[in-house]
């Protein structure tokens, strides 16, 4: 049985290609044990604003740089949480479905994680079953993967944990990725072009995080996903 696998770090509210490359798998490996980077996708994404776009960060502290991502705790002065809210609800008011949309956000900016992977995994989450998106999910601190492994062998020991005949890379794979050791295992790599869909602001302004589209265009937005 075929079996396309596409492995993916945690990152926060990720931007739409990050889901049209979920849809396009048959099972979603979250990356949970990846290393933390400082000023990533991990901990920050963007949102719409009136005057273009803003960051969203969280900050975490710097003591976690380099650290296995599924260990880094979220600050304990959560400021930024009602911070990020108070973004959210003041651009995307005004959006079309913000209000079907809103109260799992408020709650989430009101709910007390410890970690930063249990935060965007419970996010990602939510926004796969919105954006009608069926897939397996697995995570890597769940699959007793051979840490000592790194790149192309760390990535295929994971895909062969996960049973997969396919493996579904982002197009920066094509950069780094020992194709030859996919002996086998199916090399495939993402190709997505970005939907233009409406916004709350003008022009339209593409790769913001996928609440964007969310609360734009609301139960039509995985439609954009091809």
């Amino acid at each position: 049985m075929d079996n396309k696998v596409t492995i993916h770090q945690v990152n926060y509210i990720p931007w739409l290609g990050f889901f049209d490359k979920i849809k396009k798998a048959d099972t979603f490996v979250l990356f949970d044990t990846v290393d933390y980077e400082k000023n990533s996708i991990q901990n920050r994404n963007k949102i719409r604003t009136m005057d273009g776009w803003t960051y969203l960060t969280i900050p975490i502290p710097r003591k976690y740089y380099r650290s296995p991502f599924h260990e880094v705790m979220l600050p304990d002065d959560n400021r930024w949480m009602s911070n990020h809210w108070k973004s959210i609800e003041m651009n995307y008011t005004k959006a079309g479905y913000f209000e079907s949309y809103k109260n799992f956000f408020k709650k989430i900016y009101n709910t007390n994680f410890e970690r930063l992977s249990d935060l965007n995994e419970k996010i990602i989450r939510y926004l796969i079953k919105e954006f009608g998106i069926s897939v397996d999910i697995l995570k890597t601190t769940e699959m007793s993967i051979d840490t000592s492994l790194r790149k192309t062998d760390l990535l295929l020991d994971i895909l062969r944990k996960a049973n997969a005949t396919a493996y579904l890379s982002g197009k920066s794979g094509k950069e780094y990725l020992e194709r030859e050791k996919f002996t086998d295992i199916k090399l495939e790599f993402h190709g997505f072009s970005h939907p233009v869909y409406r916004q709350v602001f003008e022009p339209f302004t593409p790769g913001m995080s996928a609440i964007d589209i969310l609360f734009n265009e609301g139960e039509k937005a995985g439609r954009f996903l091809k």
